[in-house]
């Protein structure tokens, strides 16, 4: 149903929206801070009057939205809020950033600043990203002032509520723009629920099929949950009481998005996801107490239930690198499921929900003093982003690949001879060790002691290991190092060196054209030849009924089109164009990481591609079978393949250990329902326990 506009209803609703606000923030603002803040409305109001958004709504709506997400979903207080209403003042209107510098000081300005977009930016190399430029934009504002971030986080959320609004091509671009960069961001800030939101509305759109099929039987399944929760959670609360703790308890389920990467992750089916929903219980205590009340309260569950220790997970001794705290443990409800219980204190609950940014540096007037541990993880955290920004590389897309390195929240904690612990990222080599302590350290490792041991430079560090490293002056730093460091610093920094050395031997050499090419080949991995123009033209030649969509057949030989191999999308799959060159078009699914990852760096090479109907053409595609064996069972296989469907097998490998059989079978098929009948059919043969369609990393 369209929207309608009526300008009466809607400045009611404006006021409407505007009052909620206020009653939100009242009890935590003064009268000059509120005086702000109407200050900020009035403006923004004036300033986007007439304008609307694509679903027909007036546009102030959103910033009012975006303020109240910055309120009410993050804590943050005056500043944040004028700044959300104003984030799109300067740059969809007629007023300046000096304009917000003289009414509302130069804090509100810089931020703002951070916010807008660079629309006029000149590109001189077409393999540029003007999105990369402009996250590099906000990082560099981040650095300074972390709100920039938070409020581009709300902004971003507000969008993705609102994005059905969107032609579908912008609306994958923004859910790949989400998913790649928002979702890090928000998971490094320890904001959990909006990262889960931001998960699933980008998952909605780059993956709806599975998407709407979840949802489908989590709501299916809800009255189940609810009386399993109550079932399993009586018990304990009575247990509790009797031993004068005092606990609220709630209770959540895994977003869509998580349940689908566990079944890809486990190659299991929904109904064997055993911890799709877990069990908090909340306690108000003394900090000094936290610890004790979180282990008693264990306790008592652990007497109640079976428990898995395995599932064990302890982060209060070691929180997150997001600053998360809370004991978890997995017990068998006597329904037969699983159960995941966690157990935290209030302070612990908000820092989960609300993460590190209720507790950033820059303070505003009525907020009170930060704890000095978030703030010191907060504060290494963007020291880290400093240190790219500073880089020597001035590329905004090997930028934007550092930074989201940054974000990584697996860590590992090792230790040096003298017994000093040094907390690096999951998949660490001896390499990033050596850098973390000294570039020079780095710049001359030939390996290292671990445990006594001596490893090569890139031998994996674990949990625990002492860690001392061995140098030489005649070691220098290698281009196969970067194959396998984890760290920023350290990928810098080797880059940096070898920038050094190849400068120096080209000007050794005077310039030789062959330095030149390996200097830039090192300084851009991302490259890729575009010329929109062109590809456009020929588009709009074949596509004369419909010229905003190139459709995937075998009839043009102009335009090539290329089925992506790491997805291998066949007729039927939701499918996205993406231009690779003048005359060749590369296809991936819409839900292929590869396809996100690239549509959120170059959202102007996506073209809309729709499967040809009717069309009589083959594709690779496979799928993945397990069982049990028996005599006979291959037989069947290729009876109901190729004589019973009619399908070229390209091949076929079975293994059998213990008279348990898994194996993968490729073969040529038209569509997604004839891959789907096919699998169907696999399934009633006896003793077959599993038929899946292979996925993305085959």
């Amino acid at each position: 149903m369209s929207y309608i506009p009526d300008e009466e209803l809607e400045n009611k609703e404006i006021v409407r929206k505007y009052r909620e606000l206020l009653s939100v923030l009242y009890h935590k603002t003064n009268d000059e801070q509120r005086k702000l803040i109407r200050k900020a409305f009035v403006l923004a109001t004036n300033a986007h009057n007439g304008v609307r958004r694509k679903s027909g709504e007036p546009y102030i709506y959103h910033p009012i939205a975006v303020a109240m997400i910055c309120c009410k979903e993050m804590n943050l207080g005056t500043t944040s809020v004028v700044c959300a209403l104003l984030h799109d003042v300067v740059e969809d209107t007629d007023y300046t950033l000096e304009d917000m510098r003289d009414m509302f000081g130069d804090t509100v300005a810089e931020i703002i600043d951070g916010l807008t977009k660079i629309e006029d930016l000149v590109l001189d190399d077409r393999s540029s990203s003007i999105q990369a430029e402009n996250f590099r934009k906000i990082f560099l504002s981040m650095s300074k002032d972390v709100r920039v971030i938070l409020i581009k986080l709300a902004d971003r959320l507000h969008n993705m509520r609102t994005l059905e609004s969107m032609p579908p091509e912008k609306q994958l671009k923004i859910a790949s723009e989400t998913s790649y960069f928002y979702v890090p961001f928000a998971h490094r800030l320890g904001l959990y629920t909006i990262k889960s939101e931001l998960e699933d509305y980008a998952m909605r759109y780059t993956d709806p099929t599975d998407y709407y099929a979840i949802a489908a039987r989590m709501k299916e399944t809800e009255e189940e949950r609810t009386a399993l929760i109550a079932d399993f959670v009586k018990p304990i609360q009575e247990s509790l009481e009797a031993n004068g703790i005092h606990a609220e308890v709630s209770s959540r389920t895994k977003s869509i998005y998580s349940i689908h990467q566990k079944i890809l992750r486990k190659k299991v089916n929904f109904d064997d996801i055993y911890d799709i929903f877990a069990v908090r219980f909340v306690f108000d205590s003394p900090v000094d107490e936290e610890f004790e009340i979180c282990w008693k309260i264990y306790k008592i569950v652990c007497l109640l239930y079976q428990t898995n220790p395995k599932r064990d997970r302890n982060f209060l001794t070691h929180p997150k690198a997001n600053g998360y705290q809370s004991l978890h443990v997995t017990a068998m409800s006597k329904a037969g499921k699983w159960v995941e219980v966690q157990i935290r204190s209030k302070r612990m609950d908000e820092i989960a929900e609300k993460g590190l940014a209720a507790h950033y540096k820059y303070k505003e007037e009525d907020e009170t003093r930060p704890d000095s541990e978030m703030d010191d993880r907060l504060e290494s955290w963007l020291r880290k982003t400093r240190e790219i920004l500073n880089s020597k590389d001035a590329d905004a897309l090997d930028f934007l690949n550092e930074v989201k390195l940054n974000l990584g929240l697996k860590e590992v904690y090792v230790f040096t001879p003298k017994g000093d612990m040094k907390t690096l990222p999951a998949g660490s080599t001896v390499i990033d060790l050596a850098y973390a302590l000294h570039t020079n350290l780095g710049d001359h490792c030939i390996g290292a002691k671990v445990n006594y041991n001596i490893v090569p430079v890139d031998k994996v560090l674990e949990n625990g290991d002492q860690v001392e490293i061995i140098t030489s002056k005649k070691q220098t730093p290698k281009t196969e190092w970067l194959e396998f460091v984890r760290t920023p610093k350290a990928r810098r920094s080797i880059r940096d060196f070898l920038r050094s050395a190849q400068v120096g031997n080209i000007t050794a050499e005077s310039g030789k054209k062959s330095k030149n090419r390996e200097l830039t080949l090192f300084k851009r991995k991302v490259s890729e030849e575009i010329s929109n123009k062109s590809l456009d033209e020929l588009i709009d030649e074949q596509l004369n009924a419909t010229p905003n969509v190139f459709m995937l057949d075998e009839k043009y030989d102009i335009i090539k089109y290329v089925i992506a191999d790491c997805c291998n999308p066949i007729p039927g799959d939701q499918v996205v164009g993406f231009q690779v060159s003048d005359d060749k078009i590369v296809v991936h699914q819409t839900s292929c990481p590869h396809a996100i990852e690239q549509m959120s760096k170059f959202g102007n090479r996506i073209i809309k591609t729709k499967w040809r109907k009717g069309q009589n053409i083959a594709f690779l595609s496979g799928i993945r079978i397990s069982g049990f064996d028996r005599k006979g069972m291959i037989k069947e296989i290729i009876d109901v393949v190729s004589s019973q469907m009619g399908l070229n097998i390209r091949s076929l490998n079975i293994e059998t250990k213990n008279n348990v059989f898994s194996g993968t079978l490729m073969l040529y098929i038209q569509s997604v329902r004839a891959l789907t009948n096919l699998i169907q059919s696999l399934e009633k043969i006896d003793q077959i326990e599993k038929v899946e369609r292979i996925g993305y990393d085959v």
